[in-house]
Parts: structure tokens; sequence; C-alpha cells
């Protein structure tokens, strides 16, 4: 909607709803926070992307990104000029309680667009779904950034219970598109190791999938990933915020604590002064 007659109008909050009544599955706006179409933005464009809450971006999300981007681009066919980071909000990642809180939305769109990112929200809740869907528009590399834990959940059998060929169904949706997933290292509390793609352990009866995988280029660890970040997690960085807890400004970039503090985002400033 554009005019003086629509100057109250978000047009980003108009495309979120037009994802949650089902009128489209997915919607695009660019760092200017500009609604795009996807066909014309994404067409012959390396994509790189990162599917997470971003309640509040973390340094280890930027850090997911630049790991990334390092090693995306040393790929023979992708376009350094060409490539789009976008970060992926589903509608599973902006409910709270099966409610989705618009101000809370557009209060994580503005700070991912100030990072620079172009922001999809989507209703693909599986990775091969929205694989596919930029795979349709770009038939140029992609890239998808991912954390262990999620690399975890990919493999979850139970997640794809209502396909008739079950897991192999959706790797074969997935993988057998022009893309390459980059896995971002975990750490163990406990024993403080270092979890990359090599450790990485499933049921048996997963373990040659996982191999095939692996044999075949499609998995990769990220380089020179800052492991001081891994201990950083979004939870405790919103707890500290409600709670006035100083220190969570150094958890996330100097962007991401600006807006916080500048706006009051995600309940700042609301705890009670003793």
């Amino acid at each position: 909607f554009t005019g003086p007659e629509f100057n109250d109008v978000d047009n980003r909050i108009i495309s979120l709803k037009l994802v949650l009544m089902g009128m489209t599955k997915a919607a695009l706006f660019n760092p200017q926070g500009e609604v795009q179409q996807a066909s014309e933005a994404f067409y012959k464009k390396n994509i790189l992307f990162l599917r997470g809450r971003f309640r509040p971006p973390t340094h280890v999300n930027t850090d997911m990104f630049k790991t990334g981007y390092d090693i995306f681009i040393k790929d023979k066919e992708v376009d350094s000029s060409k490539v789009i980071m976008l970060a992926e909000l589903t509608l599973n990642n902006l409910s709270n309680d099966g409610q989705i809180d618009t101000k809370d939305f557009i209060d994580r769109a503005d700070i991912l667009c100030a990072m620079g990112y172009s922001v999809l929200i989507s209703n693909y809740h599986e990775y091969y779904k929205v694989v596919s869907y930029l795979s349709n528009i770009t038939k140029v590399r992609l890239g998808l950034i991912l954390g262990m834990i999620n690399l975890n959940d990919l493999f979850k059998e139970s997640y794809y219970q209502n396909l008739k060929g079950g897991i192999l169904e959706s790797f074969s949706a997935l993988f057998s598109r022009n893309v390459k997933l980059f896995v971002y290292p975990a750490k163990d509390l406990k024993t403080g190791k270092i979890q990359q793609v090599a450790d990485f352990v499933l049921p048996e009866n997963l373990m040659d999938l996982y191999r095939y995988l692996l044999a075949n280029d499609k998995l990769h660890d990220v380089e020179n990933a800052k492991t001081e970040y891994l201990e950083i997690f979004s939870d405790q960085v919103i707890k500290m915020i409600k709670e006035g807890t100083p220190g969570w400004e150094k958890m996330v970039p100097a962007v991401v604590s600006e807006s916080i503090i500048n706006k009051k985002l995600f309940g700042y400033g609301s705890a009670q002064k003793v």
C-alpha cells in the first residue's frame, strides 16, 4: 500500500497477516523494510539464509552469518556480488503460547533490517519446504546455516510421519536441490568440548544416510567460529533484559543493544527498581 492515505499502514504487518491467513506461504522485505516480490528479489541470486527466533539477535547469530558467508563465497558456483543474506522467521518462531504479537514481530524485524539482512516470514515449518520454495525461484547455489541442535532436529524421523517416504522423501526434496548446509558448532556445557560435524551421533539406522551426505559434499563445518560466543543464549539475554540484570549488552551487537535501549524493546526498563 502506497500513497498519502496509507501513511499509517505498515506493509510488513500486512505481509505477516497474509501469511497468517494462508493467502501466501511466505513474504519478504529488504533491509530498508520495503516489501518485495521474492520472485524478483531472489532471481539468479545466491541466497544464504539462517532460520531463527532472533529474540533478540545475539553475537552467535552474527557470527553464524559471518562464518557461513566466508565459506559460502569460496564456492565456485557463488557470485559474491549476488549474495543475499536472509534471516528467516517462521510462524512457529513468531508465536508465543499460540499467539503472535505484531509489535514483537516488528521489533525483531526492525533490528534484523538495521543489521543489513533481508527478512523472510514463512509458514514452511520444515527445512525441505523452504529450500524447495527458494529453489523454485533461483536455480543457483543456496546456502543454509544451522546449528548442531537444528542438525539433530533435521534427522528426527518423527517430523516426517506425514510423508509416505518419511525422512528419505524429505531429504530427497532438500538435498536434490542446489544447496549446501553449513553447520555452526556447539559447546557441551558439561565437558567444554566443541562439537562439530565429525562429532555428530545418530541412531545406527541413520548413520549411513549421514555418511552419504558428508561424502557428497552436502554438509560442512563453518570455519573460525568464535567459540567464546557458544555460551550465549537468546532466552538468557531476554531474561536479563526483563529483570534489569547488567551484562546482556555484551552478548549482542551494538546496533541491537542500542535499539533495545532506545526503543525499550523486549521488556527493557520494565523491572521494578528496589
